[in-house]
């Protein structure tokens, strides 16, 4: 019989099974991104059913079954972030938030950087203190910094026939030397913002092949 094991982490996705159970992907601290049964938590009444949600930030107390898999024991919740569900855009983007660190994280490689990155885009996203684009684009270069697999160099030639302006390259070096905390202490004129996500989304598919579903709901959107 395994031991049972505390993680901090956010819920990323979540999945039904059988018919009460769901499959969660979590990003925790320590053990990077894992898959966690939570059995039971669609039943009435289950003590999982709370923490078993998208965005939930929880102490997970969690069972190992099997390689790289857990059973949920329980959780004590930090944070829900329910106020992204009361906003359908403001939800899309999160889950896009979700759906991109899932990509890029793995099992069994802590994610501590990663799992604050998220936190804070979370909060940004909440505030409305800057615009949803910006934190989308903003995110994306930030979390492809933290991965190792972002070069400015290669940023620019991928943005070729066109020229990253002074502005957009100023905006490109100040996410990437801000400390996670202060990654989104800023604001740009609506051009700026235009350009750098166009660069920024151009330079993300030459490092993922992947079609994001959260993407084309947000297309929808827009």
């Amino acid at each position: 019989m395994y031991d049972t094991i505390e993680a901090l982490g956010i819920v990323l996705d979540t999945s039904l099974i059988k018919e009460y159970d769901k499959r969660l992907v979590i990003l925790t601290e320590k053990l990077g991104r894992i898959t966690v049964f939570a059995n039971g938590a669609r039943r009435k009444n289950s003590q999982l059913t709370a923490v078993s949600q998208k965005f939930v930030m929880a102490s997970f107390k969690l069972r190992p079954s099997s390689q790289n898999t857990y059973t949920l024991i329980s959780a004590e919740i930090m944070n829900t972030f329910i106020d992204l569900s009361y906003d359908i855009e403001k939800m899309a983007y999160a889950s896009y938030v979700s759906e991109v660190a899932g990509y890029f994280t793995r099992d069994g490689i802590p994610a501590v950087d990663e799992l604050n990155l998220i936190y804070i885009t979370y909060k940004t996203i909440i505030s409305e203190q800057i615009p949803l684009k910006l934190i989308k684009s903003t995110f994306e270069c930030k979390l492809l910094d933290i991965e190792g697999i972002f070069s400015k160099d290669e940023l620019i030639r991928v943005a070729k026939p066109r020229n990253v302006s002074q502005d957009a390259s100023f905006v490109i070096d100040y996410i990437l030397s801000r400390d996670i905390a202060e990654t989104y202490s800023f604001k740009v004129s609506d051009r700026v913002i235009d350009e750098v996500e166009e660069i920024i989304t151009k330079y993300l598919k030459t490092q993922c092949d992947k079609n994001f579903k959260s993407l084309d709901i947000l297309d929808t959107l827009l």
